[in-house]
């Protein structure tokens, strides 16, 4: 490895010049009250990467020191006497103070600065550490207890991750009183069960094919968008058209029954169907906006998800489905670990973004060779990360499926297999695919089916 004789000819070095600049400039414009508080955080004159930088603050030390005013006649003055008047020019001296942002933020600025000077003392202590520790065992102790001090000092100038108590406990006041952070599905059977949402967690609905899972998460979209939370969809599977033509079924009923689901997607509509179809897409133009519901179905990674989730921040996110998000980080790695990183970078993005995310998950296949198909928490593909991360783990479970002969093709069963602020335990409840609707009880959703005429 080749030796580096001279860091200052490395550009590369960490430096913010126009961090050095506006101090200077700010020191100009502030004279003694700001110099002061730029000097809480420079300590030394060598803090300064630009030479030109660090004779015009030797200059400014000086006039404060002799307890002269600070401003840009005498600095320019006295730096004319100091370094000679082809050294350092009025008219570059007089640029520093012009298109100030504010000096308000002078300690930001001169943190900056001082930051700047710290990461480039550690690289060159690094550097010499090195030298030591292959060439000169026995200063060993003495480089290393130097570079100790820069370290610790740049572990201390990063942004500390605990708050006060008394932020905390403020918040926590306001979150008992105004009810904050809980979200309400607007879906009375959800709520019974499990509590609303809580803000920064995350909810999984599971369920095997044709088990109503994609139905139940746009039921979810419309009640939070009916209650007034901003709500982001994201489709891995259906394309956004897709979404709305359930979501114009849904909006449908009751007072246009007989559009269902089956015509919308086949086309099969009549005249007047049409025109109520017509009614019901005006509606969802009153409902359903920009501002408040988000539909995607162009999303692959999940790099490129958590950048749209902090673009929109929105209240609620429901993603339809895990198992199809790609992580470019963990390629040609076991499918288990990319879960796992999904529902991690999820917990994290709820936590930055005050939100909570519903995720909707396949479950083995395996449970259609069971005697009792009903789901279990060991049923999701990776139920032990699940387990831990979520607050609240959901089934969608439609025994009509497995056995059309003794189950009605109305009932269908929500099952909280987890539930950390709620209930466990099953819900049978009515379920209507031409509606694209949950409905409270079995006889609610044969009523629906029943109707198909205005």
């Amino acid at each position: 490895m080749a030796k580096i004789t001279n860091w200052d000819d490395i550009t590369a070095l960490p430096t913010n010049i126009m961090a050095e600049s506006t101090v200077i400039g700010c020191c100009l414009i502030g004279g003694k009250d700001v110099y002061e508080k730029a000097k809480g955080w420079i300590r030394e004159d060598k803090a300064f990467y630009s030479e030109d930088h660090k004779k015009i603050w030797k200059v400014i030390e000086k006039l404060y020191k002799n307890r002269e005013a600070i401003d840009l006649v005498t600095v320019s003055a006295l730096a004319k006497d100091e370094y000679g008047r082809e050294k350092i020019s009025a008219y570059w001296l007089s640029s520093l103070s012009e298109n100030l942002p504010t000096t308000q933020s002078i300690e930001e600025y001169s943190k900056i600065v001082w930051e700047k000077y710290i990461q480039r003392e550690a690289a060159k202590s690094a550097q010499k550490l090195y030298g030591v520790t292959t060439q000169e065992f026995n200063k060993t102790s003495e480089v290393l207890q130097k570079h100790k001090v820069l370290i610790n000092e740049l572990e201390n100038l990063q942004p500390t991750a605990v708050k006060p108590i008394a932020e905390i406990i403020d918040r926590s006041e306001e979150a008992v009183l105004t009810a904050a952070n809980i979200i309400k599905f607007n879906n009375k059977i959800l709520d019974s069960f499990a509590g609303g949402m809580t803000r920064k967690e995350l909810t999984v609905i599971g369920g095997r094919p044709g088990h109503g899972k994609s139905v139940l998460a746009i039921n979810i979209l419309r009640g939070l968008v009916e209650d007034g939370a901003k709500v982001m969809m994201i489709n891995r599977e259906m394309t956004c058209e897709e979404t709305f033509k359930r979501i114009f079924a849904m909006e449908a009923y009751p007072e246009h029954p007989s559009v269902t689901y089956s015509k919308i997607r086949h086309s099969d509509l009549t005249n007047e169907e049409k025109r109520h179809l017509g009614k019901i897409i005006q509606k969802c133009y009153g409902k359903y906006t920009d501002e408040n519901c988000i539909v995607v179905d162009h999303i692959r990674t999940l790099e490129d998800t958590l950048i749209e989730i902090g673009r929109h921040k929105p209240d609620v996110i429901i993603d339809d489905y895990i198992q199809l998000i790609k992580v470019a980080s963990l390629k040609n790695k076991d499918r288990r670990f990319e879960i796992e990183e999904i529902l991690m970078q999820y917990k994290w993005a709820c936590k930055e973004h005050d939100c909570h995310a519903i995720l909707v998950s396949q479950l083995n296949r395996e449970i259609e060779k069971r005697y009792n198909p009903r789901p279990f928490m060991s049923d999701y593909a990776e139920s032990g990360v699940i387990e831990q991360t979520a607050e609240s783990a959901i089934f969608v479970y439609y025994p009509y499926t497995f056995n059309p002969e003794e189950n009605s093709r109305f009932g269908s069963e929500i099952i909280t297999a987890k539930t950390r602020y709620g209930k466990i335990g099953k819900y049978e409840c009515g379920f209507n695919g031409n509606r694209c609707k949950f409905f409270y009880t079995q006889e609610e959703a044969a009523l629906a089916s029943s109707i198909n005429q205005d």
